[in-house]
């Protein structure tokens, strides 16, 4: 599990960087021929992140209730961001990796229930999970590559 925290982290940093040297206009940008922004894809990964370890085993999620709402899989942005809102989900990217990063060292996800993905993966123990979230991290920040062109 060393290594895909590692990756995990990673992906991390590359989101922080487009939090960081993106506009606040070019995070909340959705182009033509896009349903979502910048901004949506790295929060969603967060979220999602939440969602498959957190809520299937039964924890307190680490991110807001309305975070989930916004950005779970199948929404879309309904607004613009603001700046206050942008540094809150930069410093959830973090905060809530160390949180899993110390929730796991205590088996905190032992309990996890299975789920079958849109992409019919079986997620049923938190090492498959955290495989799942890289691949998803991955499509997510595929997403960001193009969306960071147009912007």
């Amino acid at each position: 599990m060393k290594t895909q925290l590692a990756i995990q982290l990673h992906n991390r940093k590359i989101f922080h960087h487009y939090l960081k040297h993106f506009s606040l206009e070019q995070l909340n940008a959705v182009p033509e021929g896009f349903n979502n922004n910048i901004l949506w894809n790295i929060a969603h990964t967060m979220v999602t992140h939440q969602l498959l370890m957190y809520k299937r085993s039964g924890l307190a999620m680490n991110v807001p209730d309305e975070w989930v709402t916004a950005f779970a899989k199948g929404s879309k942005p309904e607004r613009d961001y603001t700046a206050e809102e942008v540094a809150a989900i930069d410093a959830a990217l973090f905060s809530t990796y160390e949180q899993f990063e110390a929730d796991l060292a205590q088996n905190r996800f032992s309990e996890m229930k299975s789920y079958t993905t849109s992409t019919n993966m079986v997620l049923d123990s938190v090492e498959t999970t955290q495989n799942f979230v890289l691949f998803h991290d991955g499509i997510h920040l595929g997403s960001i590559l193009a969306l960071a062109k147009l912007v």
